[in-house]
């Protein structure tokens, strides 16, 4: 072998070597990140179900999956004395599951209530436990208000009461009215938070403020982006054009909170890594529960108008409503408020909150739920 040869082939054979230990080292690197991660994952699920422990000898804290609507679907089931009433809170999105999110604002009520948060179908647990193409089949407003009655039975039954509670938040308000309007008999009471009536006409208003709103305050690049987008809302604004109204309409209607609001995505994103009832399979059916969530109901929720139930409810109803909600406009609710009649009706303002008051003033939100809302039980 000629020499220039051999040594080619000596530097080829030394090349070779160094790509092995190096492609080891980097296997060993990103063995060791994941390791990290996921090990830093448990210590964080270890935390969080510390600080949230049950640890009354009447409690509970229990995770169940149930059959509801032909599928299974996840309930979260906790409080401080299981023969307190039971509370069902009804998550929106849709498809934003509030078992690994809830826990930032619901223990206050666990005092006073057994707190039931459900995965709903195409969220969170119940969507990675079902076939993604029988979900995406199932998911219409029919066959998800059956699901709310089934759940809410379901809980009946389970602790052998009469009647629930239900909180139902913005998509949850649009099952949890219906709820209270066609099954009074399940309840004792409904309240409503980030109420949705009529969609069409609240995102023609949630609209028009945001751009008055910038044109007052001179925001030239809001009122360039938001003149730009219009008309809207229209049948063919599409999901860029939305996102543009709703990112301003956050910016110009909602409140100025100098924390991380309840819909920062990197708070969610720790909440759901962190949550102690969350594999990470179920971590990643989180996020394309939202994306499937999303293209099956926004369309349905866009023609949704609650007016169309009638006037007459056989149910006492509660709204409890931020002042500032940049996306179900209040001034829209108090209105439709006004046109009920009710057993026994309330309407309450939460002046620094936006669409999420039970996260935004929280100690207001538990006290109006133990002091006006319990009471209804007995």
């Amino acid at each position: 072998m000629p020499v220039q040869a051999s040594s080619l082939f000596g530097v080829l054979l030394v090349i070779k070597r160094i790509l092995k230990y190096a492609a080891l080292i980097i296997a060993c690197l990103v063995f060791a990140v994941l390791s990290s991660a996921l090990l830093y994952r448990k210590h964080l699920q270890h935390k969080v179900a510390e600080e949230y422990a049950i640890i009354s000898p009447a409690g509970i804290n229990r995770l169940e999956r149930v059959r509801i609507g032909g599928i299974d679907q996840w309930i979260q089931v906790r409080g401080q004395n299981v023969n307190h009433p039971i509370l069902l809170f009804i998550h929106g999105g849709p498809g934003i599951a509030f078992i690994p999110l809830a826990g930032v604002f619901q223990g206050p009520w666990e005092k006073w209530f057994t707190v039931v948060q459900w995965d709903q179908r195409g969220a969170g647990k119940t969507y990675a436990s079902n076939e993604r193409e029988t979900l995406r089949s199932t998911m219409t407003l029919p066959q998800m208000e059956r699901d709310t009655v089934e759940v809410a039975n379901y809980l009946r039954n389970r602790f052998h009461r009469e009647k629930i509670f239900v909180v139902g938040h913005s998509w949850g308000s649009v099952l949890g009215l219906w709820l209270a309007h066609e099954h009074p008999e399940l309840i004792y009471a409904y309240v409503g938070s980030g109420q949705v009536i009529n969609m069409e006409q609240n995102d023609a208003t949630a609209y028009h403020d945001a751009l008055e709103q910038a044109r007052g305050r001179h925001n030239d690049a809001a009122v360039k982006e938001l003149e730009g987008i219009a008309p809207y809302p229209s049948a063919h604004a599409g999901f860029e054009k939305g996102s543009i109204a709703r990112r301003w309409e956050a910016e110009l209607l909602g409140p100025r909170l100098n924390r991380a609001g309840f819909a920062d995505v990197k708070r969610i994103l720790l909440d759901v890594v962190s949550a102690p009832d969350y594999s990470l399979l179920d971590d990643y059916s989180f996020i394309r529960g939202l994306s499937l969530s999303a293209e099956a109901l926004f369309p349905i929720l866009t023609k949704i108008d609650l007016a169309k139930l009638g006037a007459g409810f056989r149910a006492p109803i509660f709204f409890f409503e931020g002042r500032q909600d940049p996306y179900c406009r209040p001034a829209l609710v108090w209105d439709y408020f006004q046109t009920i009649q009710a057993p026994h009706k309330e309407f309450l303002w939460f002046e620094d909150s936006g669409h999420f008051p039970f996260f935004e003033e929280p100690q207001k939100f538990t006290n109006e739920l133990v002091q006006r809302i319990g009471p209804l039980a007995k």
